[in-house]
């Protein structure tokens, strides 16, 4: 019977480290990412994709950066991969930071029809103060249901809306089955405190100017940069380039980096408190082999 592990929590937390050293204890474990940004091709650095090589890992950087990739398509992928895998692995383990992609996993997709070219190319030449006064307008409730602040959210609320007719609060009552039952699951949440966070993403940060992200993103700036594409949306990516054009210092791009990393990682937390509760909370910075025994002796007797 196969054993399937989700493990979530902010950016920055050691989420990946702590699915590779879980990994270990199982048989021919496939370490699957769940992270929005992580599946395409372009960021590597940027995103701080795994590079670990004796576990299996899929769906990192396996999408051109120059396409629309939906929590639907990744839901193909992943169900592809349990076919794929179907005879040879026996764990599955859900790695990420987006809140979204474990929401279907675990409770089924809206099937939310695609959003027409040119009504996105519109709204990506909007700001979120046009799709907020819209939306108060024309669906109210919305506004109580996401994170206002969020521009990716919104535009998309605005987009379905404008698009199909209807809420998206219609569409996502109208749910596919979950391709995993959250009963044969094990949920992990990695939690740290705000400052020990704080000090991992500055260390994250460094870490990847350092190792080349300012390289990594000029290829992709001088190759296939457009705004248009969610690639960009990759904490980092703009205020790289804005260094890149003259318009910051390096310092200057240090601290933007950091704090939009920091900024990210409240708004995930907000999401985990909403729709994570039931997830059982560890802190990799206190984790000792012993309570790795009792992790995965929970996830044997759940499976």
């Amino acid at each position: 019977m196969h054993k399937f592990i989700c493990i979530s929590g902010c950016t920055a937390s050691g989420k990946s480290s702590f699915a590779i050293e879980l990994s270990n204890y199982f048989e021919k474990p496939v370490i699957i990412n769940a992270d929005a940004l992580q599946v395409y091709d372009c960021w590597e650095i940027l995103t701080d994709r795994p590079t670990e090589k004796k576990t299996m890992h899929d769906l990192y950087g396996h999408v051109s950066c120059t396409v629309y990739y939906s929590v639907g398509d990744w839901l193909k992928d992943v169900k592809n991969l349990f076919d794929l895998y179907s005879n040879n692995s026996k764990t599955f383990i859900f790695v990420g930071g987006t809140g979204l992609y474990f929401k279907a996993l675990l409770n089924g997709l809206s099937q939310i029809p695609r959003t027409p070219e040119e009504i996105r190319d519109f709204a990506n030449s909007c700001d979120l103060s046009f799709f907020l006064k819209a939306l108060n307008i024309n669906d109210p409730n919305i506004i109580e249901k996401i994170d206002i602040k969020n521009r990716q959210r919104v535009q998309r609320a605005w987009e379905v809306l404008e698009a199909t007719g209807k809420s998206i609060l219609y569409w996502q009552s109208k749910n596919t089955s979950p391709l995993i039952s959250i009963s044969n699951a094990t949920l992990l949440l990695v939690e740290l405190e705000k400052e020990g966070l704080a000090n991992r993403i500055n260390t994250r940060v460094s870490h990847m100017l350092e190792c080349g992200v300012i390289k990594e993103v000029e290829k992709v700036y001088n190759t296939c940069w457009d705004k248009k594409f969610p690639f960009t949306k990759a904490i980092g990516a703009e205020d790289i380039v804005s260094y890149l054009n003259g318009e910051i210092s390096f310092e200057k791009l240090f601290q933007k980096i950091a704090l939009k990393t920091r900024q990210f990682a409240k708004r995930q937390r907000t999401w985990q408190r909403n729709y994570m509760k039931n997830w059982h909370s560890i802190n990799t910075a206190e984790l000792n082999r012993l309570d790795i025994k009792k992790i995965v002796k929970k996830v044997k007797a759940n499976n």
